[in-house]
This record gives C-alpha cells, sequence and structure tokens, in this order.
C-alpha cells in the first residue's frame, strides 16, 4: 500500500516511545505542502503524545516540507540532512529538537538491509563451499556440477535462504521450492559450511550494525538460545562455548527472547545503556527467565569506538556563546567513519553520513583525531606534520574548534 501524509501522521501515536520523551513537553509544527498535504502538529505534554491536523506556528519547531519530500524522506529514499541542506526541508525554531524528535519513535518493521544480487551472492557462496555444485535460478545458473556433481534449482526466496546459510534446505526441498538432484551428500556438505558462516544482510541503522559486530564480539563461553526482536524484527542467537551463529527467524518454541528498538540496542551494545535500569523503565521487554537473559550481555565485548563517541558527543560539546553567528557544514573522514557537522542559527546538528557539498572537510585517522579533540596532540603541529588533513577552508575549520568545549582526555 502507498503511504499517504495523512497515513504517516495517523502511525505517529502508535509507534511513540514514551519511556524516551518522560517528563518533555514540546511541540513540532508540520506544514506539508503540496497535494495530500496539510496542517499537523505533534504535542508532547509531560511525555504523553498527541496529533493535532491543525496549525501551530508558535511550536517549539517547525517544519516546512513538500508532500512528496515528506513521504520520500519516510520511505528512506530521501535523506533528511541532504534534504536539509537543499532547502527541501526547512526548519525554524529549535533545531535540535529536529533531530532528536524521530528518536522518539519506533520504526515501522523492516526487513533487513541492502540485498545482493544473485549473481554477486551465488558464486561467492559457491566458493566458500566448494567445487561440484550447481545453482539455477530461473534462466540463470552459476557453478559447475560436473560428473558426480549435485544440481540445485528453485524459486529466488528459497536458493538465497539456502546459500545465504540461513534457510535449512530440508522444508524447501519437501515443499518443491528447491529441487536436487545428484549427490545430495555434496549438498548437505555445502549447507554445513554456508551455516557456520551465514551471509546476512542488517540493517543499515545502529543497531542493524550492532547486530552486524555481535560475532566479532562475542567473547565465548556461552550456551543456549536467545531471541532478539529489534524494532519488531527477530533474530536469532544461538550460543555455543565457542562461537555465536546470529540469524534472522524467530526461535521455534518460544524460549527465552529480549524485545527492543533500534537505538536502544545500539546503546545496550555501547554501553550506554544500563540493562536493570531499561528493564525496569520498560524500554526492554523480556520473555522467559530474566536473569537468563540479563547473563547474556557479559560475554559480549562492549561496540565502543571513541572516535564515534567524540563525533557524536558534540552536540552536547557545543557553545553557543563562542560560536556567535557561525554557521558551516563541516565534514569529517575519521578512518572509515564519515560524519557531517551542521552548525546554523545557534544549534548544532550532526550526522552519522559524509555528505556533500561541506564549507570544509577534516581528515585523520582515529588515534590522531582523537588525541586532538581531547588536547594531547597540538592541532597546528598535526596539520604541518600531516596527520590531519584539511580540505576547504582551515580558517573556519578553527573557528568550528573553537565553538566546543574539549572532551575529558
Amino acid at each position: 500500500m502507498a503511504l499517504t501524509v495523512d497515513g504517516i501522521f495517523s502511525l505517529m501515536p502508535e509507534l511513540f516511545l514514551a519511556e524516551k520523551a518522560q517528563g518533555l513537553t514540546v511541540s513540532v509544527y508540520y506544514q506539508v505542502t503540496g497535494e495530500g498535504g496539510g496542517d499537523y502538529t505533534c504535542l508532547i505534554e509531560n511525555g504523553v503524545f498527541s496529533l493535532k491536523r491543525e496549525a501551530k506556528p508558535d511550536a517549539t519547531s517547525v517544519v516546512v516540507i513538500g508532500s512528496e519530500d515528506w513521504i520520500a524522506l519516510n520511505e528512506g529514499k530521501l535523506d533528511p540532512m541532504q534534504a536539509f541542506m537543499t532547502g527541501k526541508l526547512k526548519g525554524t525554531g529549535d533545531l535540535g529538537l529536529l533531530q532528536k524528535f524521530p528518536k522518539f519513535f519506533k520504526k515501522p518493521q523492516q526487513q533487513g538491509g541492502p540485498v545482493k544480487p544473485l549473481k554477486d551472492l551465488v558464486p561467492a557462496r559457491l566458493a566458500l563451499a566448494g567445487a561440484g555444485i550447481k545453482v539455477t535460478v530461473g534462466g540463470e545458473s552459476w557453478g559447475n556440477a560436473g560428473e558426480g556433481g549435485t544440481e540445485v534449482a528453485g524459486d529466488e526466496a528459497a536458493v538465497r535462504g539456502l546459500v545465504c546459510g540461513v534457510s535449512d534446505p530440508g522444508p524447501a526441498l519437501l515443499g518443491g521450492q528447491i529441487r536436487c538432484s545428484g549427490d545430495m551428500a555434496l549438498l548437505r556438505k555445502a549447507w554445513k559450511t554456508w551455516s557456520a558462516e551465514p551471509e546476512i544482510s542488517f540493517p543499515d541503522t545502529p543497531g542493524g550494525k550492532a547486530l552486524a559486530t555481535l560475532r566479532t564480539r562475542y567473547k565465548g563461553g556461552a550456551s543456549g538460545t536467545l531471541e532478539v526482536k529489534v524494532d519488531g524484527v527477530p533474530y536469532r542467537l544461538d550460543f555455543s562455548p565457542e562461537g555465536l551463529s546470529v540469524r534472522p527467524g524467530e526461535v521455534e518454541g518460544g524460549g527465552a527472547a529480549l524485545g527492543i528498538s533500534d537505538a536502544d540496542f545500539a546503546a545496550l551494545n555501547a554501553g550506554k545503556l544500563n540493562l536493570v535500569a531499561a528493564l525496569l523503565g520498560g524500554a526492554i521487554t523480556v520473555k522467559g527467565d530474566m536473569s537468563q537473559v540479563a547473563a547474556y550481555t557479559a560475554y559480549f565485548d562492549a561496540d565502543v569506538n571513541p572516535a564515534q563517541g567524540l563525533l557524536e558527543s558534540m552536540p552536547e560539546r557545543f557553545n553557543v556563546e563562542k560560536a556567535g553567528d557561525l554557521e558551516a557544514v563541516v565534514g569529517y573522514q575519521i578512518d572509515d567513519l564519515g560524519y557531517t557537522l551542521l552548525i546554523r542559527h545557534g544549534a548544532c546538528l550532526v550526522f552519522p553520513r559524509l555528505m556533500k557539498p561541506w564549507d570544509t572537510l577534516l581528515k585523520a585517522k582515529a588515534a590522531d583525531f582523537i588525541a586532538m579533540s581531547t588536547g594531547t596532540l597540538n592541532a597546528q603541529e598535526a596539520f604541518m606534520t600531516g596527520k590531519i588533513q584539511i580540505e576547504g577552508d582551515p580558517l573556519l575549520m578553527q573557528k568550528v574548534a573553537k565553538s566546543f568545549k574539549r572532551p575529558e582526555a
């Protein structure tokens, strides 16, 4: 069903996360222009959300956006910062609230992240499993069964689940979604390899990125199965003392389960969210033995990136008085991290992606950026020795740096 402007706003009361807005009283007025648009005011009064289909020019924050752009924004087809920088989204009032406001709502359930084309996926997975298997979907084939090999054919969904190592071939073979001829032992061997190293597309969100790191952060020593629902999407975690398997899907027959929002899951993995407090506050729901679910968290190293923490703390460290009337768009490329900082109308916003156009860009290795930010590396020395590189206006970068309180070393 196609999204509509009114349909998007109608979902907001249902998606509201009251625990995220406890004690908060603010209002955001959306003036959606064009066909299908209208006036919508979102009110949060002492943590309680209400929606009114009326104008409120004196709201804490005011947004003006076209109906097509508003729909594209909610479909994920339009980046919010790009919309702001190109004038498709115009905001006045408290810009900091506009950046935080989406965090007060759950995201509608989404499945997975970017999906690899079969022409890229299947050859790579066949190489992992070894020779002797041919896979056919529709009119396309990959691999070579040769003499004594096996041929597998079926619909795309079933074959994708098989080669990705997330769907046991048994039910699909019995149901006819997958057909196999030749040496079945080769298929069983391939499945064992694929399932041991599953190919999973996680959502391109903070929580999805945390899910993608679970296997590498697992310290070992646990046993059992835990279901984790992140924004309503289930993932199955199978623990063994030697390793961890993470797959999409529910745990059959129930068992221990944890429900959490995407943002809270990212915060929990970064050590920024106290598990007990989150449980008591209702931010996390638990099915089964609560102590058992809580115990699993001790088997992971925290997903902490100091450079990322420094970049994300910039709005809290922003000094309005020192910034004055400064307006700037600043890019940061720190190793493989890309961030964009926007200073405008006495407010500071940070977006976890690198976008053009920027006024100036800083490039550095994480260790050098951390040292410079905490004052253990002189900024001028870092620039002169090439430890940091600046594209654009270096004087503007100096003014930007002076607009922030220095974090503790």
